[in-house]
């Protein structure tokens, strides 16, 4: 048979006694290609953190002193962490608004607006940008976004004495190791997402509270409380434990909208009280906002923008809207949203003038109405639509929020500069000083307006060239790496040119003829001195040691491609000898290649482009497969609609709609898939063509009943889904039995397909009926359905190829004058590459990337689904062995319960009557009735 190969047909003119060296040349070469591959894709990809997670903190920086009188005497900083703007600001179905305090502030008392935050929307870079000002070190996620990989300034820094309590997640970060600070944290436990989070938000409230009580009888504290540059940090995490366990339009999530607003109005109402002298300011945000599906991390409008609500002291009061606020259409915010975009008629609020900022904005407010210097790494831009000041302090308050970023970006120049050898300034400012002696000159003259406008000049310049230094690297990086990855393909090419395909013997021969140890050693001494040239320069410039680690793997690659030299000569002359119709075909695969790799860069937004994918394969592998098989088949039909069924799913929404009764349907599903490919197994000895397909082994299993024990255990976890859903649902809590037992079938489901036959259907259908359990009681709606569709795809995939193969050995059988039966499987000879082989790998990376975005974008963090682990715990973080709920309940004091405060008196465990406040019933769901005088001790039957 002739071979489209690339190095020409199957009669190799090597000779039989060649071939063991070549099978021992390949193997000890493939061996050091693993190793080389692990360490170069290992290097490559901390290269994401030079170039895109570098740090933007730089130390070394002066405080810049504010010259004007701090218009308040303390701040309180209230966070609703998850809390969506337009949940914030919308009325619910009959039309009462959630935040009816806030609302009366925004229209009576203060400003309003809505806060864009920057990706990844997660609580500690939210927190990081509203009390520091920067967008946060992105090395930090390499911890969790629980630790400080580099300390930073913060408006609690620069405070008097700051007060705050909430999250353990949270608060450490910004007071743990703050001398002047008193904060309290609630156990890890206390999150648990099978309960009604918005007590934790009432926790901190009361934590602040009992702070108050206790200072009427401890001078020291009273004092302490009385001093200037005080600020109080009040952590709400309710909205986003809420939101990410029933969902941000579920009755919890916007019931705990009422609670922080309560919380709110709660927390002026006492300090006006206590202090009574109108010289407090308020800021109320939120961190991120929160998906339709309960998650967050992502630039979707709904993670991005947040509510802002500011009023008290230094601060403006309403102003209607008018034409004049409406010049600034083409500015952007850091989310990519325009200025002065309309404010939803829903709202109600599009009469009063609205004063968008950045999230990064807050810090530099919050420091102007105490007076402070702003944070020494802070980005934002003082907003003075919020700020109540004169004219002449305006224009100080934002000149020295312009020289503070001016002196991070002089910091990061001079350090830049003492390390360059070839320094390139940012241009622009190069005459900064002379801009701010034009600006003091302004100010003795009392030109207010023409110092605002070269000042607010100036703080823009500085910014872009802060952006300038933080992407100095990023051209030399990104091309070393690109120059890398493009060196190790062609590397790999040559390897599977020389070890898989067929040259014809003469090019062979004189290929290794002419590597000689002389050719190879010239190169590899050029490759070091380059090398080493390229150190000497980056240890001049004090380059980090991954710096280092790039060039030299990059180096190398090209070193080993340039030893190939004579080879690829050889193979270049041997194409141009080559038929014209030849060279076409090869440059369509390229092309086809390139359309089909670009098509997968696209998806990645566009799932869609799968839909038409799999519509079209589907059609074209049948036909072809209806043409090419000589007999009555169903491969052809099946392949179609295996592959049609799984085009579906990317039409689907990405927000997985809960639907436990499609899980449990998909776990027979899988049995049934499961049983067919184990009757397919069976029957192989009768069917010659099943036998090549299947290739059956004679001896006998080693575990006769592991296909009936797997198929039990994915049976048992569409049992365990129903169960432990629904007990969820009516107690809201997961017993201890539940989790063990799905702990358990998830864990030993995976390790039985360790265990199974050597065959390749047997084995193939042991790791799909062992990885269902787990699948199955991850999902929440059709994803399951999903593992069983493209299950059957790459069933309908293994057949196309392996009838392929068997028609071509017939074709083979059949020209040498053989029968058709007696002869479907020729001997065990070597098959080498094709041209037409391409289809292979592209087959496997549409399916490998179809695997990951047939039902959302995985590759994003939002698309976490979180209540897809309620099946196996519902608390994250346990500091102890004791249980998750009690711990909750024995520290609630009593009169948090009152149901009378609140008006209600009763309550259905099937349609529970969320409070305001917390939310406590006995196990047998009778509700706690007491007076708000009654404080008892509770047991454990509440």
């Amino acid at each position: 048979m002739d071979i489209d190969g690339i190095l020409g047909n199957g009669d190799s003119k090597l000779g039989k006694s060649s071939i063991p060296r070549r099978r021992q040349w390949v193997k000890r070469r493939e061996t050091w290609l693993v190793i080389l591959g692990v360490i170069l894709h290992a290097v490559y990809m901390l290269s994401i953190f030079d170039i895109y997670f570098k740090t933007p903190i730089v130390h070394g920086m002066d405080l810049v002193s504010p010259r004007f009188s701090p218009p308040a005497k303390r701040l309180v900083l209230l966070v609703a962490d998850g809390l969506r703007a337009d949940k914030f600001f919308e009325p619910d179905l009959e039309g009462n608004f959630r935040a009816p305090f806030l609302r009366n502030v925004i229209k009576n008392q203060g400003r309003w607006g809505v806060s864009h935050a920057r990706p990844p929307t997660e609580s500690r870079p939210g927190h990081v940008a509203i009390i520091a000002g920067f967008y946060e070190d992105p090395s930090a996620v390499t911890k969790g976004w629980k630790a400080n990989p580099v300390e930073f300034d913060s408006v609690f820094n620069r405070s008097r004495h700051t007060i705050s309590y909430g999250s353990p997640d949270i608060v450490p970060i910004f007071c743990g190791a703050l001398p002047h600070s008193t904060w309290a944290t609630y156990p890890h436990e206390f999150e648990d997402f099978a309960t009604d989070a918005s007590f934790l938000d009432e926790w901190s409230f009361d934590q602040f509270q009992s702070l108050l009580n206790r200072s009427n009888e401890d001078p020291k504290l009273k004092r302490l409380l009385e001093q200037d540059n005080l600020v109080v940090f009040l952590h709400l995490l309710g909205c986003d434990s809420n939101g990410h366990a029933h969902r941000p339009f579920s009755s919890i999530y916007l019931n705990n909208v009422k609670v922080v607003d309560h919380i709110a109005e709660r927390v002026y109402n006492l300090l006006e009280n206590y202090y009574k002298d109108n010289r407090t300011s308020y800021i109320f945000t939120a961190d991120h906002g929160m998906s339709d599906k309960g998650s967050h991390g992502d630039g979707h409008p709904s993670n991005t923008d947040t509510p802002l609500v500011v009023w008290g002291a230094g601060v403006k009061h309403p102003r209607p809207v008018t034409a004049k606020d409406h010049s600034d259409h083409v500015l952007r915010f850091i989310d990519q949203h325009l200025h002065d975009t309309p404010t939803p008629k829903e709202w109600d609020l599009d009469g009063i003038e609205r004063v968008d900022v950045n999230q990064a904005d807050i810090a530099p407010l919050m420091s102007t109405l105490l007076g402070l210097p702003c944070p020494v790494n802070s980005v934002g831009n003082l907003p003075l639509g919020y700020v109540d000041m004169k004219e002449e302090e305006e224009v100080e308050a934002v000149l020295a929020n312009t020289k503070q970023i001016l002196n991070q970006f002089l910091r990061k120049s001079q350090i830049k500069q003492s390390h360059s050898l070839f320094f390139k300034p940012f241009k622009p400012l190069a005459s900064y000083s002379s801009m701010l002696n034009q600006i003091e000159e302004l100010l003795s003259a009392r030109d207010y307006k023409a110092a605002m406008q070269l000042s607010e000049n100036l703080r823009s310049l500085a910014l872009k060239g802060l952006h300038y230094f933080q992407t100095y690297d990023l051209l030399m990086l990104m091309a070393m790496i690109t120059l890398g990855y493009i060196s190790w393909m062609v590397f790999l090419v040559l390897h599977v040119l020389q070890a898989y395909t067929l040259l014809p013997g003469d090019i062979f021969r004189k290929e290794e003829a002419v590597r000689q140890k002389s050719n190879t050693g010239k190169a590899q001494l050029c490759g070091c001195l380059f090398m080493a040239v390229v150190s000497v320069l980056l240890f001049l410039e004090r380059s980090p040691p991954l710096y280092h680690a790039y060039f030299a793997m990059t180096i190398f690659l090209w070193t080993q491609i340039l030893n190939e030299y004579k080879f690829i000569k050889a193979l270049w002359r041997y194409l141009r000898g080559r038929e014209s119709d030849y060279v076409i075909k090869l440059l369509a695969l390229v092309v086809v290649s390139v359309i089909i790799l670009e098509l997968l860069v696209h998806s990645f937004t566009e799932r869609k482009l799968y839909t038409w994918c799999f519509l079209i394969v589907g059609a074209i592998a049948s036909i072809y497969l209806y043409k090419s098989i000589p007999w009555r088949s169903g491969i052809p039909v099946f392949v179609c609609l295996t592959c049609w069924f799984l085009s579906l799913f990317t039409l689907m929404p990405a927000e997985i709609p809960d639907n436990n009764k499609l899980v449990n349907a998909s776990g027979v599903m899988v049995i049934v898939i499961g049983l067919t490919g184990k009757w397919l197994d069976l029957k192989a000895g009768v069917n010659r063509f099943w036998f090549g397909i299947c290739n059956h082994e004679k001896r006998q299993p080693r575990f006769p009943m592991l296909f009936q024990l797997q198929a039990l255990l994915v049976g048992l976890s569409s049992v365990m889904v129903f169960l432990s859903t629904s007990h969820r649902t009516v107690k809201q809590e997961l017993h201890t039995i539940h989790q063990l037992m799905n702990w358990f079938i998830a864990g030993f489901s995976m390790i039985l397909p360790l265990f199974s036959e050597n065959g390749l259907l047997s084995r193939l259908n042991s790791i799909f009926l062992g990885f269902a359990p787990p699948f199955l009681l991850l999902s929440i709606g059709y994803e399951a359905v999903f593992y069983g569709a493209l299950g059957l795809v790459l069933i309908a995939w293994i057949l196309f190829e392996n009838s392929l193969l068997y028609v071509r050995k017939v074709n083979k059988s059949s020209a040498s004058g053989k029968n058709l039966g007696e002869h479907a499987f020729l001997e065990n000879d070597t098959r080498y590459l094709q041209l037409s082989d391409m289809r292979i790998p592209l087959t496997f990376m549409v399916l490998f990337n179809v695997a990951f975005f047939g039902t959302g974008n995985f590759a994003s963090i939002a698309s976490f689904e979180i209540s897809s682990v309620y099946r196996f715990i519902t608390v994250f973080t346990l500091s102890d062995g004791r249980t998750p709920h009690l711990q909750v309940i024995h520290t609630i004091p009593a009169c948090y319960m009152c149901i009378q405060c609140n008006n209600q008196t009763t309550r259905s465990s099937k349609n529970r009557m969320l409070l305001p406040r917390y939310s406590l019933f006995r196990r047998d769901d009778s509700p706690l009735l007491l007076s708000g005088e009654e404080h008892g001790e509770l047991d454990g039957n509440w």
